[in-house]
């Protein structure tokens, strides 16, 4: 159990990981692939890296997080009320590259990327449509999965990441 939430996430975040390192993109701004722990119990894991972050946090321009995005049939990306740059980036590389964005978003963090809105960093949170189905049940499982869905969604954040970090889209 576990294998959308977020097992999901978490090998997406180490995936995209891989990529920049198999592919010897050398950005030019630094990126932080962090997983978290404990985001049920409290945001304990994200609350923990902004309260004691590796660098200082006004460095951090924006923060992409990855949860439940393997099964359900779209992708939603929340933050889009406040991080509007952030959004209509994702959803022009959607529209070239994956489409599976829906229009829907809303305001603030969301999961672990609430305790960064809260220090007024820039985040964007990705979550598949209808994924709940299984949501902290035995029945969460590799089988549940949509292996397409995932691998688009993949791409999407890699694609979005990229663009962020080779300054190719300028945040304030």
């Amino acid at each position: 159990p576990g294998a959308n939430d977020n097992a999901s996430g978490s090998s997406t975040v180490l995936e995209i990981a891989k990529a920049f390192g198999e592919n010897k993109i050398a950005p030019d701004r630094s990126i932080i692939f962090v997983l978290f722990a404990s985001e049920e119990a409290g945001l304990f894991g994200s609350k923990y890296f902004t309260e004691h972050p590796p660098v200082p946090l006004e460095k951090i321009k924006a923060m992409i997080n990855l949860d439940c995005v393997a099964h359900g049939d779209s992708l939603k990306i929340g933050g889009g009320k406040s991080a509007p740059e952030l959004w209509n980036l994702a959803r022009e590389l959607d529209k070239q590259y994956t489409q599976i964005t829906v229009p829907q978003t809303w305001s603030g963090g969301g999961a672990d990327a609430t305790p960064f809105y809260k220090k007024g960093i820039k985040t964007l949170y990705f979550v598949s449509t209808n994924s709940y189905t299984y949501l902290h049940l035995p029945q969460d499982t590799p089988e549940t999965l949509d292996p397409a869905l995932f691998e688009k969604e993949a791409r999407l954040a890699f694609l979005l990441l990229v663009n962020l970090a080779n300054n190719n889209f300028q945040l304030p």
